[in-house]
């Protein structure tokens, strides 16, 4: 069961749909070749990510050339096509796999537009999963800086991922996968730590603010006392 569960998520991460069509809008990646990204291993239960994961492991995916693929509506008419990651896959700065060409998962297409298409077929899909055996549901929410995506299915295999998306380049910055079929559960959560492409990671002074805020105060305070020390002394001295 445990390698059934398995197959079904390489499946789900390691697209098909890579054939070239033109007249189709195509939405751009927001990495180029050479970028890359790391993931804290957050959860992880009985899952392989081309190798076995656990919680406290690190993955680090690196862009080693882009690939166009289609998405399409369930009766096969495709609405957009987007650009595709091939990538090299690190796991504890091991290497474990080469040229392994990503869906919409660590790097997505930059800017809402893509979602905004993408809703459009997940908007079908709700309606026709019924005559697939399964019920299927998402939600998509546009921040500011961010795009918040979920969809979860119910039927022999039932499962489930949502993902928190940086809009401006299109990385991951949250993945959560998980599939159960009975009492077997499979999944795993990706938390960003480390990338090399600017804008993503919140800027130090940002993430921090509380400290700045907590050393702010307390010098405030000192100063205070400091100069109440010396009007003290002052007026003793007077």
């Amino acid at each position: 069961m445990k390698a059934v569960l398995s197959a079904v998520f390489a499946v789900l991460i390691v697209s098909s749909m890579a054939t070239v069509c033109m007249g189709y809008p195509t939405y751009e990646l927001g990495v180029t070749e050479g970028d890359w990204v790391e993931y804290d291993v957050l959860e992880a239960e009985n899952y392989e990510f081309f190798a076995e994961i656990h919680s406290g492991d690190k993955l680090r995916f690196e862009v080693i050339g882009i690939e166009i693929q289609e998405r399409m509506y369930p009766n096969g008419t495709v609405l957009f096509e987007v650009e595709a990651p091939v990538c090299e896959i690190f796991l504890n700065g091991e290497h474990i796999r080469s040229n392994v060409t990503l869906g919409e998962m660590i790097f997505c297409p930059k800017g809402e537009e893509h979602w905004r298409s993408l809703d459009k077929i997940e908007d079908v899909w709700k309606i026709e999963a019924p005559e697939y055996g399964t019920k299927y549901e998402s939600n998509m929410t546009f921040g500011r800086d961010t795009v918040f995506f979920s969809c979860a299915m119910e039927g022999a295999v039932s499962g489930g991922t949502e993902q928190i998306v940086h809009k401006d380049t299109g990385i991951a910055l949250e993945f959560e996968r998980y599939t159960y079929a009975r009492e077997n559960r499979t999944g795993y959560h990706l938390h960003i730590c480390d990338t090399n492409v600017p804008g993503v990671l919140a800027s130090w002074y940002i993430t921090y603010w509380y400290l700045i805020v907590l050393l702010a105060a307390v010098s405030f305070l000192a100063f205070v006392a400091l100069l109440k020390g010396w009007y003290r002394k002052g007026k003793s001295d007077g």
